[in-house]
């Protein structure tokens, strides 16, 4: 079966690789959710793990029916779903494992930001991945540093080489270690984050009166971070200038 270039499918070829992965997830008596399980490979994995239930999420109709036929005999252990896990009503899961696509990986990271679970291991993008463990200062530290850091206790498990998956991706991937914080950003903290964040290397004044939201004397309130670069910002600090603003 041909992978879909438009589902961004790339299928990870080490077994030793994929049975890391199920290690990482330490499923065994969890509730799993599986973010595109493609043929199943990751899957068989997990179960080996003895989880309490996976269930699987696939947008490809094609890859249905070979999952339900691979995992016909494992009862409601494993449940196949064909559907968007964007979209989809998602169950009750402690663990979310995937080799998810690179061209939705925030869009995940930030859905799984609402979900209440214990742990979670992802393949993504190499680039994607050291941007989410990117500190203050580093040249790939940005809105997804900060907003990723807040939501997650991140940790980058290793790098796999491009070679390993078929059809072979232009990029390295990265399996990442994600453990939600319980911490939640209101819709005026994630913009505030993301307006300093549009323009990271202006100050933090002019970052924030070049969105229009603010005017410099405004600003003013800020005090010690009015002149920061917004790059330098820890965390911390942005939830800081957040809740500052908020009394404006």
């Amino acid at each position: 079966m041909k992978p879909k270039k438009s589902l961004g499918q790339n299928f990870l070829q080490d077994q030793n690789l994929l049975c890391k992965e199920a290690e990482l997830a330490r499923a065994g008596g969890k509730r799993v959710l599986e973010i595109g399980p493609g043929d199943g490979r990751l899957t068989k994995a997990l179960l080996d793990t003895s989880p309490t239930r996976i269930c699987a999420i696939e947008k490809d109709e094609r890859l249905i029916e070979v999952l339900q036929d691979k995992f016909c005999c494992c009862g409601e252990k494993v449940v196949i779903v064909h559907g968007d896990v964007l979209e989809a009503e998602l169950p009750d899961f402690e663990v979310v494992v995937g080799n998810i696509p690179y061209y939705i990986s925030s869009d995940i990271i930030f859905m799984l930001a609402g979900h209440s679970f214990e742990r979670g291991v992802l393949m993504v993008q190499k680039e994607f991945a050291l941007k989410m463990v990117a500190k203050p200062g580093d040249k790939n530290y940005g809105r997804l540093s900060v907003t990723s850091q807040i939501a997650f206790n991140i940790k980058l498990a290793r790098i796999v080489p491009k070679h390993l998956f078929k059809p072979a991706p232009k990029v390295d991937s990265a399996i990442i270690l994600i453990e939600p914080t319980g911490v939640k950003l209101s819709e005026f903290q994630e913009n505030i984050i993301r307006y300093l964040f549009q323009h990271k290397n202006k100050t933090v004044r002019n970052a924030l009166v070049d969105s229009k939201k603010f005017k410099k004397e405004q600003l003013e309130i800020l005090g010690k971070f009015e002149k920061r670069r917004a790059r330098t910002l820890s965390k911390e600090e942005c939830l800081e200038i957040a809740k500052i603003l908020q009394s404006l």
